[in-house]
């Protein structure tokens, strides 16, 4: 699905990401670790061209988008939800959702499927983004990244400043999403027990390198734990 090749990425002067390889398999539930500041949000950003990445390979199905500006990697058929959420605080929940539609033209309708992910939206449907609850904008800000069917889904630390109710909300939905609807997923996160419970392979990152990965199953969680407290 995604296959990331020896890629160094910058930002402004300072080099953050280097020779970083990695691969998200078709269908799976990825995440990538790591305690704060050692490049896991600068990872995402390179994969969707908002950082400068003078060489390496980031391939979504054997098209190369390296070279290719953020909305044309969108179009290739991938949702992306930043740290923050970034939704639009002043346009109501419905307004946020049709924004979604931008990648096919602004054609077509919001899938039925989103309601069923996050029931919540329909009943607030007509009230501003900004009068939402942090775990309610997440959840906004995922459903609008799903308007269009991406292949892939990149969430960025989507259980940040979040109640635990609702990010076991947000685990069952990731999971539908990848299960029912086909779609595959990559997280950056820091909650390890959210992605000890989420995933299927996971990526641990320290300096702007993997240091660590494997199947989830199959890593020793005492050592994926000390790598993100060393």
């Amino acid at each position: 699905m995604l296959k990331v090749d020896k890629l160094n990425s910058f930002y402004g002067e300072s080099k953050i990401i280097t020779d970083l390889s990695m691969e998200v398999e078709d269908n799976k539930i990825c995440c990538l670790i790591g305690r704060n500041g050692v490049g896991k949000s600068t990872t995402l950003k390179s994969i969707m061209g908002l950082v400068k990445t003078p060489s390496g390979s980031v391939k979504l199905q054997d098209t190369e988008m390296i070279k290719m500006p953020t909305f044309d990697r969108v179009k290739l058929g991938i949702g992306y939800v930043p740290q923050g959420r970034e939704i639009f605080q002043q346009m109501t929940v419905q307004e946020n959702l049709q924004l979604g539609l931008q990648p096919i033209g602004n054609k077509g309708q919001i899938p039925d499927f989103i309601y069923d992910l996050f029931p919540i939206l329909p009943k607030f449907a007509k009230r501003k983004g900004g009068d939402l609850s942090g775990g309610q904008q997440q959840q906004l800000a995922i459903a609008r990244a799903l308007v269009a069917k991406p292949k892939l889904l990149i969430l960025d630390e989507p259980t940040e400043g979040i109640q635990p109710s609702i990010i076991q909300d947000i685990g069952v939905a990731i999971k539908k999403i990848n299960n029912e609807l086909g779609i595959t997923v990559l997280i950056v996160e820091q909650y390890l027990e959210f992605v000890l419970n989420i995933s299927d392979y996971i990526y641990v990152m320290e300096k702007g390198e993997i240091v660590m990965q494997g199947k989830t199953s199959e890593l020793p969680a005492e050592e994926v734990q000390k790598k993100m407290t060393e």
